[in-house]
């Protein structure tokens, strides 16, 4: 009898490890249940891209475009001579940190016709030139800028049988507008611009060949639209290189 209970003793003290090991399995440690809920529910917070150093800009507009003012001595105005219209713009540049960039810019724009410009004519204006842009929040997703330029301008008017050329410079092209960063490399900008500019020599119907402008007035080109930006090749304060579409 006395040999049956030691037996049952030493089988129970042997099993009772083995017992308690199985009692634990499936059983999560609370510390591990907190430490899940706790990432579950924190915030994901969207940190804005940012604009690139070093990198080439391509900047595509379309927009609206109507030149106002005096042309000059004896000549119409050019309000006279065309009405607003459709303007591409096209830049190139070059962005030396995140605020500044430097470069060129052409655009060009087709208007409707003017009170004292005949019927089944044509009526185009071209620009181009240097400019520099400051950008005032580039590290934010809405960037406000401002662009300063100058350059020269022609402006044709294609009539059945002839063409009247003129030429001249755009003494001073302001634009501003407002950068949506939409990814690192890609961002939207509605915008709105004036140019001073001056026509200097002509080509009309009644010369021969180019003359000058008499006593040559400022007058004024007005612009808005929506441009494309498109970074390249650039880099940014994290050491990221930009991708080249």
């Amino acid at each position: 009898m006395k040999a049956s209970i030691v037996t049952i003793a030493m089988v129970l003290a042997a099993a009772g490890p083995t017992l308690a090991q199985q009692g634990d399995v499936g059983v999560l440690e609370p510390t591990y249940t907190q430490r899940e809920s706790e990432v579950s529910a924190s915030p994901v917070k969207r940190n804005p891209p940012g604009a690139p150093s070093n990198a080439w800009e391509i900047g595509l507009g379309i927009g609206y475009s109507q030149g106002v003012g005096d042309i000059g001595g004896n000549s119409p105005t050019l309000t006279d001579l065309t009405h607003g219209g459709g303007e591409l713009q096209l830049n190139l540049g070059y962005r030396i940190n995140p605020n500044w960039l430097v470069g060129i810019y052409g655009t060009g724009g087709k208007y409707s016709l003017g009170n004292l410009t005949p019927n089944n004519s044509d009526v185009w204006s071209a620009s181009a030139g240097v400019q520099a842009n400051y950008h005032v929040l580039p590290g934010a997703d809405w960037d406000p800028w401002v662009g300063l330029g100058a350059g020269w301008r022609g402006h044709w008017i294609s009539k059945p049988g002839t063409t009247d050329s003129r030429h001249g410079l755009d003494l001073a092209r302001l634009q501003v507008g407002v950068d949506y960063r939409v990814s690192p490399e890609f961002s939207v900008s509605p915008y709105v611009g004036a140019s001073a500019t001056m026509f200097l020599t002509q080509s009309v119907a009644q010369q021969n060949g180019f003359s000058n402008v008499p006593d040559p007035s400022v007058n004024f080109f007005f612009s808005g639209g929506l441009m494309g930006r498109f970074d390249i090749l650039g880099s940014r304060a994290e050491g990221t290189r930009v991708a080249s579409n």
